[in-house]
């Protein structure tokens, strides 16, 4: 095509062809290519982003913990929307009673060979109707992106346990399904989009307090609002976000 825009001395035609290979222009769609846009649903190209920068998180070497536990940063999409996946725990639990929460539990050496396996049979426990399943090689229907590397030490401060926070994303849609919390420790199960959580000013920041989210629901604190910030700061917001214009 080049060759007979040349031929016919077509110089603006020439021109227009070769501008997609400016350098300029190449370097924005190369820009592009690692940007996450969670206005709309997420891509491969976006969970692999999401994988690799959880991957080059420094690895954090902290004293060993005799407790341990695991919580899940569920991606999910509503109705195409990324979103996250929150628990409001029972009214009738002695431990902090109707908080708000992120599916997971404490490892268990009989029925868990690693952190990843409690954190999801924890989370299907705790929520009936997700659309993944336990099989003899492992689980379907979820893609584990990754661990958030936290400071355990801050961590086991705030609530006296090493947790670490599983990153996965649900494979199915959640807009057309009715999930079914256990009653017996999740009082209600609910989604808030990223694009909210990415929102600074729905936050409150004060000295020597874990950060709270208010723009959901329910009020989000203490330590699923320190690793809900952590995940948002080190893996979604330097990766040139695109948000929804609202």
């Amino acid at each position: 095509h080049c060759a007979q825009l040349a031929q016919n001395n077509d110089v603006e035609g020439l021109k227009a062809a070769l501008d997609i290979f400016h350098p300029d222009l190449v370097l924005q769609q190369r820009k592009d290519i690692r940007r996450l846009d969670l206005s709309r649903t997420l891509t491969g190209t976006s969970l692999e982003i999401i994988r690799k920068a959880l991957m080059r998180m420094p690895r954090r070497v902290t004293q060993a913990h005799s407790k341990r536990a695991g919580v899940v940063l569920a991606m999910c999409h509503v109705n195409g929307v990324p979103s996250l996946l929150f628990e409001k725990r029972a009214a009738s639990l002695r431990a902090h009673p109707d908080e708000i929460c992120l599916p997971g539990g404490m490892f268990c050496s009989v029925e868990d060979k690693t952190i990843v396996e409690t954190c999801l049979r924890e989370m299907g426990e705790e929520i009936g109707g997700l659309p993944f399943e336990q099989n003899t090689s492992g689980f379907s229907g979820v893609n584990v992106l990754g661990v958030l590397r936290c400071n355990w030490g801050n961590v086991h401060h705030l609530v006296g346990v090493a947790v670490t926070p599983l990153v996965v994303i649900l494979q199915k849609d959640l807009g057309d399904l009715r999930l079914e919390p256990n009653k017996d420790e999740v009082s209600e199960v609910f989604t808030v989009p990223v694009h909210t959580l990415l929102d600074s000013s729905k936050w409150i920041h004060k000295e020597d307090h874990a950060p709270i989210f208010i723009g959901g629901p329910y009020a989000i604190w203490g330590l699923t609002g320190y690793i809900l910030q952590r995940f948002m700061k080190d893996i979604l917001l330097p990766h040139h976000v695109k948000l929804t214009n609202h």
